[in-house]
């Protein structure tokens, strides 16, 4: 489990880059590999198939998710709004609940955990929210 955790925070790492950059994810992904081969500082983002294939799903389908998201935002609120980390943890929860390979529970609360180290105080509880609403 921690070990899988550790893959999740790899993937939603790389979406988080792709959000920041946008550079396609395979162009991410080489910098990364050749990143750790030239330097001791940084470290390689291992990813298993599955969440790979998670993130390429993201670079495919964003423009079908974010729409998705925004009509699950309260108030005035819109996917622009939101910090690049928490797009790309909700990016990445709804394309691994469209892959439908993991258990809708697990990716939600891997996703709440997620938002826990990286963001905020209290964001772990709008994307609680958006979630429990899909």
């Amino acid at each position: 489990m921690i070990r899988r955790r550790m893959f999740r925070s790899n993937a939603v790492s790389i979406v988080y880059n792709f959000l920041m950059t946008n550079k396609t994810m395979d162009a991410i992904i080489e910098d990364n590999e050749f990143s750790t081969t030239v330097s001791d500082f940084i470290t390689k983002l291992e990813l298993d198939d599955e969440l790979l294939d998670a993130c390429y799903r993201i670079e495919e389908r964003i423009d079908i998710y974010i729409p998705v998201i925004n009509s699950r935002l309260k108030g005035n609120w819109r996917f622009d709004r939101l910090g690049k980390m928490e797009q790309a943890i909700l990016l990445f929860a709804l394309a691994e609940l469209e892959q439908g390979i993991q258990d809708k529970t697990i990716i939600f609360n891997e996703a709440i955990e997620l938002t826990k180290i990286f963001c905020d105080d209290d964001t772990y509880k709008l994307i609680n929210g958006v979630l429990d609403s899909l």
